[in-house]
């Protein structure tokens, strides 16, 4: 049964209220979030966004937007126009915020489930004093359901935090996709392999590595080009272009929004992400969908979703050699780029479509809504057999 269309005839919907930054400014949840909004039907689902954070990068001028969002909350207990809140979780800031607004549902005997969705947690929760690591602790033992990215996140939030195992559930990211794959013209050989990197540029995402491997193969495996979509330190990573002899094949297009990235992904060939530190970024599961080959590093829960050398190629993170290596392999094999390609979009059809995320999540919100949260929600049966 799809729960998004389970409410009974004649009753109201279920009411959830989503607390995050702005859509349009939370990186891959925000984009995430927003998919799982556009397939929503408000008939049976409504959904209310509260800003929680507000646009400003400064700590103290999210003060306002906290309180906001604190007495939002207390006026829809109080109006019966809220059943459950969904809390997307980053770390600093973010970690504070969310546990004052934890700790507002709390007292208004509102269910939460907290969705942790950044890569850097683990450290983060390291670095902190014991106080505060109680703190943030506390704030995942009153949750009433804790969503993670990966099961390296789920041992964390199991064994650390000391979370019981049926109040946590593995759900990997999901992105929406084309019905059918068009031809790529750019696989011909007159035009070349396109590269594609999305993301922000910086030394996180591996873009230093990136450049100095592509200087490495330069005109060896053929005509290649790399398109570069994404803010951040986007001068600095010019000027190393430049200064490697390759800034001539290289297009940066500054920051897009999906449909921009949708419309690269067409024509891309392959997706290259090095990062040192990833959740399980948007970028792969939609070059999935686009039946585009991946090239990643073994990061986070991309070795949960990317298998090497049968779905895509994992590299070490920081390892340019191997970075190059995989590079010429997929500039230089059609038929394994294909194959990869192709294993990719089977990943996403069965295990990172929108439509069935968008099915196991308003599951666990109608379970913690309905107070019914007792059992381990199943939401990746294939898991078992992606991993081995």
């Amino acid at each position: 049964m799809d729960p998004t269309n389970s409410t009974p005839r004649g009753s109201r919907p279920l009411r959830v209220v989503l607390v995050s930054p702005p859509l349009d400014a939370s990186g891959g949840i925000g984009r995430l979030m927003s998919y799982v909004l556009a397939l929503l039907e408000p008939q049976q689902i409504e959904v209310h966004h509260i800003d929680s954070r507000g646009r400003s990068s400064r700590p103290i001028l999210s003060l306002g937007p906290l309180l906001r969002s604190c007495a939002a909350l207390v006026v829809a207990k109080a109006r019966r126009n809220v059943d459950v809140v969904h809390i997307n979780m980053s770390y600093r800031g973010s970690t504070i915020r969310k546990s004052v607004v934890g700790w507002t549902c709390r007292t208004l005997r509102i269910p939460v489930v907290l969705h942790l969705h950044t890569c850097e947690y683990v450290e983060f929760y390291g670095r902190l004093p014991s106080t505060l690591q109680r703190a943030a602790r506390a704030t995942f033992l009153r949750a009433d359901h804790v969503v993670v990215l990966g099961h390296v996140w789920e041992s964390f939030v199991v064994d650390e935090l000391r979370v019981p195992r049926q109040r946590v559930t593995v759900l990997y990211n999901a992105a929406p996709g084309p019905v059918e794959i068009r031809l790529r013209q750019s696989r011909s050989v007159r035009e070349g392999i396109r590269l594609l990197f999305v993301g922000q540029l910086g030394v996180r995402k591996g873009v230093t590595d990136l450049l100095t491997a592509l200087s490495r193969v330069g005109a060896d495996s053929g005509d290649w080009s790399l398109t570069m979509a994404g803010d951040g330190d986007i001068e600095k990573a010019k000027t190393l272009a430049r200064e490697l002899g390759i800034l001539h094949r290289v297009t940066f297009t500054g920051w897009l929004d999906s449909p921009g990235v949708h419309s690269l992904l067409e024509s891309s060939d392959v997706l290259i992400l090095p990062s040192y530190a990833e959740g399980l970024p948007m970028a792969i599961v939609e070059a999935f969908a686009f039946e585009v080959a991946v090239i990643a590093s073994s990061v986070g829960a991309i070795p949960e979703i990317v298998v090497d050398r049968k779905s895509g190629l994992l590299v070490s993170p920081g390892d340019v050699d191997a970075l190059e290596q995989a590079i010429r392999d997929l500039c230089a094999d059609d038929q394994l780029r294909e194959s990869l390609a192709r294993a990719g979009r089977r990943t996403w059809e069965s295990r990172l479509e929108i439509g069935q995320y968008t099915e196991r999540i308003t599951e666990i919100w109608r379970a913690v809504a309905a107070g019914t949260n007792s059992q381990r929600l199943t939401v990746d049966p294939e898991s078992e057999d992606q991993t081995q």
